[in-house]
């Protein structure tokens, strides 16, 4: 009895943000730039200078919302309410190859982010995924 309730306590001590390193709490500017500051800084494609936006420590809100993809520019990189039609997210869940706007060239869609590295964890994902639904706010919004 008393070691099933240390199992118990233990796991209770065990949160989501202690496992994955996100906040349980609504996504917020911050948190997504900390998320792109510690996946992209580092990356040939959105630092120094690359063609493609900076995802990296200088990250900025107004060049994502509502700005259009270099890429597929018929999408924007991010718009605020509809992740699903929002090109970060697309290109963070990997799945531009079923996009229209992929189907007659697939490589001018690009891979999926980040390159080169393990992609983001569900958790890290579902937090961006979240901030545009909830709008994208940006640094200076409640």
């Amino acid at each position: 009895m008393r070691r099933a309730l240390w199992c118990l306590l233990a796991l209770a001590g065990c949160s989501e943000e202690a496992a994955t390193g996100v906040d349980a709490g609504p996504p917020t500017w911050d948190s997504v730039q900390a998320i792109m500051r510690r996946s992209c800084v580092f990356s040939s494609c959105h630092g120094g200078r690359s063609a493609y936006p900076s995802l990296g420590a200088d990250v900025d809100h107004a060049a994502l919302v509502g700005v259009a993809s270099r890429e597929v520019p018929s999408l924007q990189l991010v718009v605020p309410g509809d992740p699903a039609n929002s090109w970060l997210m697309i290109k963070l869940d990997g799945t531009m190859a079923p996009r229209p706007e992929c189907q007659a060239d697939p490589r001018a869609c690009g891979v999926s982010m980040p390159q080169g590295v393990p992609v983001l964890e569900r958790a890290e994902r579902d937090l961006v995924r979240e901030w545009i639904r909830l709008g994208a706010p940006g640094p200076r919004d409640p």
